[in-house]
């Protein structure tokens, strides 16, 4: 929903990623979203690995921005390598793979694909830049650059199978080149370029083109850099091209837009005034040195924007700094390289070069000044959190380092969840949830490292003993812990991945490698090829010494410490920006003499005897020019073969194929389980002591596991809607004792009774923090709640979760597991069918012991579900107030269902697909765009509890969540009259954009796994589901659409219409409403009366 994402922004105590929920956010995220889906398949996040940061694995701010419907972004920035760790939530997870090479033999680690020269005669200036792309084995794209005539590196990347195309720009003027005086320009520059050109006047011109061909787009200002990506239909790359190429030489910067624009970022910024993240990151901005730009706002508002000539700013600025020299682009597609170079000369070589040299920030002194080292920073949140951060300046450039990247190693030490380490350590004490060391900021004046870690109440109480450990641990490392065989091993580990990497979204390659191209990485490195590493330990010995007590910040995040009385000399203060509440307080001498000169006997990270060497596969694989060319069916329309039925008896069934590895030649298999009960959440008190339960398997399995996650092994396991669900990931040897040995620890976990109060203290935190979540986020959990029988609200958790204790855990648990239950399970990738039934049966033999009447039932339907009334029109309202008094956003979420999967005819499927694809960019373009109702705007049509519905979601500041309502409601009014006059070329230009959306082929044994295992997992097991609405779309008709359009979306007396208004605490007083809505509604403020007008199916 929203393009500002935090790339290289990290939260004050270690970051979760993987699933969305990101940082000190993600706990109660994740709560909210299990009570919606009491838990859902494989709910924990998928941990980061541990060993990428030793592999140099730059954090781009690309990096996140992939299916992200939001155009524009400003972006609090660091580069950094990290490495995390984190507690699981809803199941216990291990170390995520990333993509680097193997050991060397004969077939291993080649460089392919690379060339070298131009082909063409032309007798221009334009000039071929020589280097080597090493890719891995896997990686069948070619690659090559050239520099054009106007200065601009261009990467080209040919992929003939692809069916997906895409293009980045990066330029080096970021936030930090804004003028002092206009804070937030480069942002509000980087808004501006996406409303028009003189080519393409049209303001969504741009996006709508995308839109029809399969594609989007975004962009994020960052603070060196600006980056502006898309994707697009492979077939329609020169058009999409064409169009992004304007961006650079001859925007309109249209007067009409520039007052819209400005409130469209002044509606992002008030976005995130609630948001830790920032408002912790600003106070820590304020702090630095004022004559570097690092110090100053960047994101913009009203106030610093809204000035009579700003428009002329703009054009200074970007005539300034988007200067071709400074510009690096990669394209990405399915023509030959010689085409995609013709096709980048001929679009971009008029952008303008004026010659301008790299963005230097002047300032006296140093970034951080000696003002702010030796420093506490206690910041008084908005949610109930406790973390800390601790920052030093680093006098070295580390950016440069990137192949010695001392950092990396240092933080994967750091960061180790082994056994007797530091955070293994400081866990069992009960002082931590999670811990990290990364780079905070990188860059060529300014050079941060930082430990990051999760507190609990006790460990709130402990923050100088933390501090002391983490200390200790340093010197530890710095004497004993700088080891060439650990860093040899992690090499190896990283090449094996990069051996076996695969395709991802090209929307990805092309934005991270640009950003890799602006930071002059030369083009052996531009994929990060592990084998480039230098071992270097005098730069891990340098760095250790620039982490001292007298250079540290020390930032605590806490209203149970902030609420102390303050003892002098502490000031308090308050932040410009977000309005955040701190206090300054020096360290004590004392302080800094418990914290120097000790050294830790802590376990520092082991030999690893879980890397793989064994990497046959049981299929042969196809030559590159056969794969994907193999899943076609008889209409020649694209469809894999099948999984096939090992097991179908009473009581459980096994799906499986090792087909796909023909097509994907990487040793790996996936496992995916779901135990089909309803025991887990029958009751509030049922759901939160499975809850419970999980979250201590996780936190036991995060140290039992560890070092097979590293390896490349990761396991999941937690509740859901079905009952449990469970997966598997890794390579191929060993994974039948990985899944053995994972399993017999979710049987028998130790459940410790101080670990059980800790965890218990986390969760009802995360509870309550919810309400300070994003009003977005709240109405998607209440909508779920209305659709969704099993789904019980936090207040009903949270009373649960106070009477439960670890007895009542212990008790209940092994009920559960020796209940009854169905099993059902696919087996997919390197392994046969005999070691498929082997991973299979593990969980019958350890979880119950055996397969009996008296545990087993017959596999059951489908879950209760809610649904309006098919039979009669209906339009229902649940209002009600955010509890968090100072958001000043209202949201409403409206969701038009359409009809349940099983009801509606495959072409009424297809129908629904298809509004989904032609209303989104018009939606975003009224009501965001024109109206500048919200900063979140979206539009789209989804499948939730196995029915299609349409939603619409508005959240702002200025308006009520009613006249949300009523602007949704004349957009989808409005709409029909675009259906109606749209071009017939225009329609069948959707269809066939949704086709080749249907169609597209998988990138990964990931993705066909995961296609594989969706009508699985939803009793549904139609494997032609796609290709079946394909044929039906190809005769849908104008009058199709408008008659399935009007009886389900427009018609009072057939559509089923279901909104969730939440309303901020100002919201009479400040709010801009509607006098009279213009259509009728059905208010509650109860949820529970209003799921009494539901009917379930």
């Amino acid at each position: 929903l929203c393009g500002c994402l935090l790339a290289g922004y990290w939260p004050l105590g270690g970051g979760r990623g993987g699933d969305g929920f990101a940082g000190a956010r993600g706990r109660e995220l994740r709560a909210a979203a299990a009570a919606a889906h009491p838990s859902g398949v494989a709910r924990a996040p998928l941990r980061v690995n541990a060993r990428a940061a030793v592999c140099a694995k730059k954090t781009s701010a690309a990096e996140p921005l992939r299916h992200v419907r939001t155009r524009a972004a400003h972006v609090p920035s660091s580069s950094s390598s990290s490495a995390s760790s984190s507690s699981s939530s809803f199941s216990a997870s291990f170390p995520s793979r990333q993509a680097f090479p193997s050991r060397h033999d004969k077939n291993e680690g080649r460089t392919r694909g690379h060339v070298v020269g131009s082909t063409a005669t032309s007798t221009t200036t334009e000039k071929t830049v020589e280097d080597k792309v090493i890719q891995s084995p896997n990686d069948d794209r070619e690659y090559k650059t050239v520099q054009l005539a106007n200065g601009l590196e261009v990467l080209l990347v040919s992929d003939p199978e692809a069916d997906n195309a895409a293009a980045a720009m990066a330029i080096r003027s970021g936030s930090w080149s804004d003028p002092e005086d206009v804070p937030g320009l480069a942002h509000f520059l980087e808004h501006m370029l996406f409303l028009g050109t003189e080519k393409y006047p049209v303001e969504n011109d741009y996006s709508s083109f995308l839109n029809q061909h399969g594609g989007g787009s975004n962009a994020f200002t960052s603070s060196e850099s600006t980056v502006y990506y898309f994707t697009v239909d492979s077939k329609h790359l020169f058009g999409a091209l064409d169009r992004f190429a304007q961006f650079f030489i001859a925007p309109l910067f249209n007067p009409d837009c520039v007052q819209r624009e400005i409130n469209a970022i002044d509606s992002e910024h008030k976005q995130y005034l609630q948001s830790d993240f920032r408002r912790a990151y600003e106070v820590i901005k304020s702090l630095t040195n004022p004559t570097h730009p690092f110090s100053r706002f960047a994101t913009g508002d009203k106030t610093t924007l809204g000035r009579d000539d700003i428009r002329d700013r703009l054009l200074e600025f970007h005539k300034q700094r988007y200067s071709a020299n400074q510009m690096r682009l990669t394209i990405t597609g399915k023509e030959s390289l010689d085409k995609l170079e013709s096709w980048a000369k001929e679009l971009f070589t008029d952008v303008p070069n004026n010659n301008v040299d790299k963005p230097q920030f002047d300032h006296q002194g140093p970034v951080i000044p000696a003002s702010m080292q030796g420093q506490i920073i206690d910041i008084n949140p908005i949610a109930d959190e406790h973390s800390l951060l601790i920052t030093w300046p680093v006098d070295m450039e580390l950016k440069p380092l990137y192949r010695k990247n001392p950092q990396g190693y240092l933080g994967y030490v750091l960061s180790s969840e082994a056994r007797g380490g530091l955070v293994s350590t400081l866990k069992a004490k009960e002082w931590i949830s999670s811990l990290s060391g990364r780079v905070f900021l990188q860059s060529n004046d300014l050079n941060v490292f930082s430990v990051s870690v999760d507190l609990t109440d006790t460990g709130i109480a402990h923050v100088d003993e933390v501090v002391k450990l983490i200390y200790d641990y340093l010197n530890q490392i710095k004497q004993h812990g700088i080891e060439e065989d650990k860093w040899t091993e992690l090499i190896n580990l990283a090449e094996t991945d990069f051996r076996f990497s695969e395709k991802g979204d090209p929307g990805h390659l092309a934005s991270s490698t640009a950003g890799r191209l602006l930071d002059d990485f030369p083009l052996a490195d531009l994929l990060n090829p592990p084998r480039r590493q230098i071992w270097n330990p005098d730069k891990i010995q340098e760095l250790i010494k620039n982490l001292t007590p007298d250079k540290m910040t020390l930032v605590v995040s806490s209203k149970k410490r902030f609420a102390s009385d303050p003892k002098p000399p502490t000031t308090e203060h308050t932040e410009k920006w977000y309005g955040t509440q701190y206090r300054l307080t020096p360290i004590k001498d004392e302080q800094k003499r418990l914290w120097s000169g000790g050294v830790s006997s802590l376990s520092l990270p082991p030999s690893n005897p879980y890397i793989p060497d064994d990497f046959s596969l049981v299929e042969e694989p196809l030559p590159f020019a056969a794969r994907r060319k193999i899943a076609k069916d008889e209409t020649g329309l694209w469809n894999p073969e099948a999984p096939k039925l090992l097991i179908n008896d009473t009581y459980q069934t096994l799906w499986h194929t090792s087909k796909s590895v023909k097509e994907f030649p990487v040793p790996r298999v996936q496992v995916f389980a779901v135990m089909r009960t309803d025991k887990p959440h029958q009751t509030p008190k049922h759901q939160a002591m499975t809850e419970l339960y999980f979250d201590m398997v996780g936190d036991h399995l995060t140290e039992e596991l560890y070092l097979p996650g590293v390896a490349g092994y990761s396991f999941s396991m937690g509740s859901s809607d079905a009952g449990f669900t469970a997966g598997l990931q890794g390579y191929s040897q060993g994974c039948v004792s990985f899944l053995s040995e994972a399993l017999k620890n979710v049987k028998s976990p130790p459940l410790n009774p101080q670990r059980f109060g800790s965890i218990k203290e986390e969760t009802e935190r995360a509870y309550e923090n919810f309400y300070q979540s994003q009003p977005y986020e709240q109405a998607s959990f209440m909508m779920s709640r209305i659709l969704n029988p099993d789904a019980f609200s936090i207040e009903s958790l949270q009373e649960a979760l106070k009477s439960t204790t670890l007895k009542d855990v212990e008790a209940f648990i092994p009920q559960v597991l020796n209940s009854q239950w169905s099993l059902e399970s696919l087996v997919h990738g390197n392994v046969d069918a005999s070691v498929a039934k082997e991973l299979t049966q593990l969980f019958r033999q350890t979880l119950q012991g055996s397969v009996t009447e008296e545990n087993s039932i017959v596999a059951s339907p489908l879950q209760q579900r809610y649904q309006l009334d098919s039979g009669k029109g209906s339009s229902y309202v649940l209002k009600q107030t955010l509890r968090n008094p100072e958001e000043q956003n209202s949201c409403c979420l409206t969701k038009i269902q359409l009809g349940d999967r099983k009801s509606l005819s495959t072409k009424d499927l297809a129908i629904a697909t298809l509004l989904g694809s032609m209303i989104s960019e018009p939606a975003f373009d009224e009501l965001r765009t024109k109206q500048q109702l919200g900063y979140i705007v979206s539009a789209g049509v989804g499948v939730s509890m196995n029915v299609f519905a349409l939603s619409l979601i508005v959240q702002g500041a200025q308006h009520t969540a009613q006249y949300y309502d009523d602007s949704i409601e004349s957009f989808l009014h409005g709409f029909k009259d675009m259906i109606q006059t749209m071009p017939k070329q225009e329609i069948d230009q959707f269809k066939a954009s949704l086709e080749s959306a249907l169609l597209r082929k998988d990138l990964s044994l990931m993705d066909r796994g995961v296609r594989f295992w969706d009508p699985i997992g939803k009793q549904l097991y139609n494997f032609q589901w796609n290709t079946e609405r394909v044929k039906a779309l190809r005769s849908v008709t104008r009058e199709d659409i408008l008659k399935f359009y009007n009886e389900k979306v427009l018609d009072p007396e057939t559509r089923r219409r279901l909104s969730v208004w939440l309303v901020s605490n100002n919201e009479e007083k400040e709010k801009i409403g509607v006098e009279k809505a213009s259509f009728a509604q059905d208010v509650f403020e109860d949820l529970d009366t209003l799921r009494g007008k539901m009917v379930s199916f």
